[in-house]
């Protein structure tokens, strides 16, 4: 009794802590450079009214739309690409602003907002909010404004007339904005808070328990708590109080300077706000820390938290970039790092006490109720780093655990220690019936025992009524009917206990020889069953019958353990993540859901008493909090990014178009976040074609539409399970060419009147219909000489001597990618080269050698590079070289690698010794930021080769602004 007090009493501690209790490990998804987000220093987010993602960074605003990042600076309209905050109003709006200016995203440009000509800075701090009215304020230099957008125009004003700011001074210094769900202003002010309620203005400081300081951030919570933040400290307001609570946390972990401080509700009503190590989380009346120990590495800190429509949870941090919090607020997981001996889960149950205890492939641990980790009890010697396959509790509470080295063990509470109570084989299952017997499966058959047993009694051999069968065949995890019944899978067999005698059930036949690797007892009276990678309904009442059922999302898969819960959901656990059937839909879920690991572990699932759903992998055990809400998924819905023909946008209802052979493209996304890898593309072109086409790629093309009336409809489809949406359209028609118009039509009809009457003239006819022939001949002649300049100008294209681009060529690549890169703002280093002393070779050993020179040369550039470089003969014994994504001076050593491939070998030109070789660099590096032309820059990186001809050739000279770039 005194052990379960202290016990009780250390449970009671850790859930009173305030002070950074540690917390589960979390799934995160990292967006970086390489999925196109090129800056990783991110200062705000924003969800827009169509739905798409906004990162503000320390260099540009990118959009991201569920699949690639796109960029806006200053080619749209940017002057400062520091982006300080982001605001989407309910209107469709989006405000952006930096350190010199408020801007408004309109089709597609951001378009400066100006207060009587001037330009309004915004600070990192919580600058904007919509006020009941709709409007967006704005804290700008310690000024409050109200702005409007209506269709291409922004309205804006004082947000307080000149006689309240008279009367409340501290209404000329307000940072930071915020308003609660009844409409209240609230805003940091000078070092106070104030609330302003329709005309009513109050100010709260130390004389309402809140301290004077720099306050930067204001939240309001589901419960009407309102919280206030410093960079050091936080405070609450309770509902109904008149003071002010420290609620900041006991442990010092927010001594660090941030961009700007962050609080957050979730739709919980936690509070999450960022600290040194990573977020506090305040829930249940304590703070939870996440950080590197928990999966969370913010590099310079987290600067914003944004909830998105379909419930997905985005971080924006300091140099590690954007990062999506996945399956926050439903799924938890935990690994080692929280106390588990191993991340190889095997089995879970929560014993009569509240203890969880999760068996893992290095032994067993136990949380206690209300606390946030794991411990490991006490273990003899000889049952350390067993693998607790199986756990079951009996009617006393006890908890009984088998493993795959065949030892039954029984936990006792009293002392919190394990037991050995016998050896038998590899034990996969241990069954308690309400008789007070152990039901035992193994690789051995079915053995028995009492639940109150003593340790060292040795289980009993459980003999099956079946000719047929061998009586050591291995015996699989079963499961217990509501009835009390237990049903045991054996190969092909199932084994049946009524709670008087055993019954064989041979499927051999029906399974077309398969045998079983699980089953799960279903509330119907049927099985569950699985063989291989095919799932069976098994009617076990009268005559034995087995019904294969489809499930596309099973389709490919391994499944290791079934369960049917309490809901009459059926989960299926399988090596790429787990299925779920709610009685009419499938889903499939996975790590990019918040699923600690795809490939799922022993007994796959435990149901918890709360209805949660514990989740076993081979790498960590995730917890489903509230699996009720799995199906409440948003259907996603397909966008029409562009539309476009001969490269002009397609408007819907602009009339009908003029024909074309150019091609019609059309560009879609999907604004879903989570569980994109079912996500499919259906489309079809109304007009053209009957049958839907499915791709997994964005983009569509037809060529050269005939005349007609067409509607592209496309939607977005989760083949995992999600339901069908209805499509999105556009509508459009192109005009006949005009040799199908009705005016030509009328013409011909006259010409052949005309033809009639002139049919005495047929010597004309004659003529005319020579004419035609010779028209015709001309067109194939014509045909033919343009084929023929076509070839002439794909070989022309190429170097004869060494193969490589010529000249022309080159000077085509090199406009085109400094037209990319201006799109795009990648950069590429353009390198010009020079043999050095090539006129003495053809001088002392003849032209041919001077070519084998040339050719060797091209040769050993080609293999130095990539495959996406380009290498061209520039005239002479002069190259050019192209390579695109290096900037300087990080590429120097692409540079110098090109320089000892040229003069790493003498060249053999047919002599006993070969010929030394070396070679001249010109390089100069460009960036989007230059406006220079193709032969501006070939004229720098001549300028720079020169300069090494003179410095003693056989060197590389680097254009100066390049390397300062």
């Amino acid at each position: 009794m005194r052990f379960k007090l202290a016990h009780s009493l250390l449970a009671a501690a850790l859930a009173l802590t305030t002070g950074g209790a540690g917390a589960q490990h979390i799934s995160l998804q990292h967006f970086g450079q390489s999925e196109g987000l090129g800056n990783l220093s991110l200062t705000a987010l924003a969800q827009d009214a169509s739905g798409y993602l906004w990162a503000g960074t320390e260099n540009g605003l990118f959009r991201y739309n569920g699949a690639e990042f796109r960029r806006y600076g200053s080619t749209q309209g940017m002057d400062d690409t520091f982006v300080t905050a982001l605001h989407s109003s309910s209107s469709g709006a989006l405000w952006i602003g930096n350190h010199t200016s408020l801007y408004r995203l309109q089709q597609g440009r951001l378009v400066p907002v100006l207060w009587e000509g001037k330009k309004l800075p915004v600070w990192p701090l919580q600058p904007m909010a919509e006020s009941p009215a709709g409007e967006t304020l704005l804290a700008s230099e310690g000024d409050l404004f109200a702005l409007a957008a209506k269709g291409d125009r922004t309205s804006i004003r004082l947000y307080f007339d000149a006689a309240t700011l008279q009367a409340h001074a501290e209404l000329k210094s307000v940072r930071s904005v915020h308003v609660d769900d009844k409409g209240t202003l609230w805003m940091a002010c000078k070092e106070s808070l104030c609330q302003a309620s329709g005309k009513d203005i109050r100010v709260f400081s130390e004389q309402e328990g809140l301290p004077h300081d720099q306050w930067t951030s204001i939240a309001s919570d589901k419960a009407g708590n309102l919280w206030i933040r410093s960079e050091k400290r936080i405070f609450t307001l309770p509902q109904g109080a008149t003071r002010f609570v420290d609620r900041t946390p006991t442990q010092d972990v927010m001594r660090k300077h941030m961009l700007r401080s962050e609080l957050h509700i979730d739709d919980s009503g936690n509070v999450l706000t960022n600290a040194d190590n990573g977020l506090l989380r305040w829930r249940q009346g304590r703070w939870e820390t996440y950080g590197k120990e928990n999966g969370l590495d913010a590099g310079g800190g987290v600067t914003d938290i944004l909830r998105d429509r379909g419930r997905g949870t985005w971080l924006a941090t300091r140099g590690r970039g954007l990062l999506h919090w996945r399956g926050y607020g439903n799924w938890e997981s935990w690994t080692m790092q929280q106390g588990l001996p191993d991340d190889v889960i095997i089995s879970v149950k929560r014993d009569g006490e509240g203890r969880l205890h999760v068996g893992t492939r290095s032994g067993h641990a136990v949380m206690e109720p209300g606390a946030n980790g794991f411990t490991t009890p006490p273990t003899p010697p000889a049952l350390v780093d067993q693998q607790w396959s199986t756990m079951e509790t009996d009617r006393n509470g006890r908890l009984w655990a088998g493993s795959y080295s065949g030892m039954l063990m029984r936990y006792l509470p009293d002392t919190r220690k394990t037991e050995l109570v016998a050896r038998l084989p590899f034990i996969s299952q241990v069954l308690a019936d309400r008789k007070g017997q152990l039901w035992l499966t193994t690789w051995n058959g079915v053995y028995t025992l009492p639940d109150n047993a003593p340790a060292g009694t040795q289980p009993q051999v459980v003999k099956m009524p079946s000719a047929n069968r061998h009586p050591e065949n291995p015996v699989g995890p079963g499961c217990m009917d509501a009835q009390g019944g237990i049903w045991l899978p054996s190969q092909s067999d199932i084994l049946h206990y009524d709670g008087n005698a055993w019954k064989v059930l041979e499927f051999g036949a029906a399974l077309g020889d398969g045998t079983f690797d699980g089953i799960a007892c279903s509330r119907n009276g049927t099985l569950w069953a699985s063989t291989g990678g095919t799932l069976w309904r098994l009617k076990v009442q009268g005559e034995a019958k087995a019904t294969r059922i489809e499930a596309p999302v099973l389709r490919d898969r391994t499944m290791y353990a079934l369960f049917e819960g309490s809901r009459g959901w059926l989960w299926i656990a399988t090596d790429a993540g787990f299925a779920v059937w709610n009685g009419s839909r499938w889903r499939m879920l996975n790590q990019t859901h918040g699923l600690a690991w795809n490939d799922l572990n022993g007994v796959g699932f435990y149901e918890d008493n709360d209805g949660s759903m514990w989740i076993v992998t081979s790498n960590g055990l995730s917890h489903v909090l509230r699996p009720e809400t799995l199906f409440d998924v948003s259907t996603p819905e397909a966008v029409i990014e562009e539309a476009l023909r001969g490269g002009r946008p397609l408007a819907a209802n602009a009339g009908r178009l003029p024909w074309s052979q150019d091609p019609v493209v059309f560009r879609l996304a999907s604004l879903q976040f989570e569980g994109r890898q079912g996500l499919r593309y259906r489309y079809r072109l109304a007009g053209m074609e009957d049958q839907w086409n499915e791709s997994v790629l964005p983009e569509m093309r037809y060529a050269a539409l005939p005349a007609g009336d067409y509607r592209f409809q496309a939607m977005a489809v989760d083949v995992e399970g999600a339901v069908q949406p209805k499509p999105t359209e556009l509508a459009f028609a192109i005009a006949p060419p005009w040799w199908r118009s009705y005016p030509f039509y009328a013409l011909c009809a006259a010409a052949v009147i005309f033809g009639f009457l002139l049919f005495h003239r047929m010597r004309l006819l004659v003529h005319k219909r020579h004419e035609a022939e010779l028209e015709a001949m001309v067109q194939e002649r014509t045909r033919e000489l343009e084929e023929a300049q076509e070839a002439l100008r794909v070989r022309a294209l190429k170097d004869a001597l060494t193969r490589t681009w010529n000249r022309g060529a080159m000077m085509e690549i090199l406009e085109r990618e400094i037209g990319k890169c201006q799109r795009t703002g990648e950069s590429f280093v353009l390198v010009l080269l020079d043999l050095d002393f090539f006129k003495r070779v053809n001088d002392t050993y003849g032209h041919l050698a001077g070519d084998a020179v040339l050719v060797e040369t091209s040769r050993r550039l080609i293999a130095a590079t990539r495959s996406y470089d380009a290498v061209g003969r520039y005239g002479g014994e002069e190259f050019i070289v192209l390579l695109p994504g290096l900037t300087l001076p990080a590429g120097a050593a692409r540079i110098e690698t090109l320089h000892r491939a040229i003069r790493s070998d003498p060249v053999d030109i047919g002599g006993e010794a070969g010929l030394p070789v070396t070679a001249s660099f010109g390089v100069v590096a460009f960036t989007p930021q230059w406006q220079v032309t193709a032969t501006e820059l070939l004229h720098l990186a001549d300028e720079a080769l020169y300069r090494s001809k003179r410095e003693g050739r056989d060197r590389i000279s680097y254009v100066e602004d390049a390397m300062q770039t």
